[in-house]
């Protein structure tokens, strides 16, 4: 598997501007590159012959700590969650096309 950080830094490098340093979120074009991520990742997951599933599952080692399905996530502007608590979006929003 190719090195995804690498992969997923390059967009924003080529963008350039403040897509570049970690103040990123702070260019508009970062949503529309990662919402659109997002969009095909949700197209995978529908047509995967897999269906949904999260890996690591919650039987994995100790050494995937804060990877888990059910392991609790932090963060500094809102409440704690799990990653089983935000894999069905569809509460919150839906794609208007997933075709890709």
């Amino acid at each position: 598997m190719p090195n995804a950080p690498g992969l997923h830094n390059r967009v924003h490098v080529w963008v350039g501007g403040d897509m570049s340093p970690a103040s990123s979120p702070n260019d508009p074009v970062f949503f529309l590159n990662h919402c659109n991520v997002d969009r095909i990742w949700e197209a995978y997951m529908q047509n995967s012959q897999h269906g949904r599933v999260y890996l690591p599952d919650k039987n994995a080692p100790n050494s995937l700590k804060g990877h888990r399905i059910n392991d609790q996530l932090s963060s500094l502007i809102s409440p704690p969650t799990t990653p089983a608590a935000v894999l069905d979006f569809t509460a919150q929003y839906v794609y208007d096309s997933l075709d890709i």
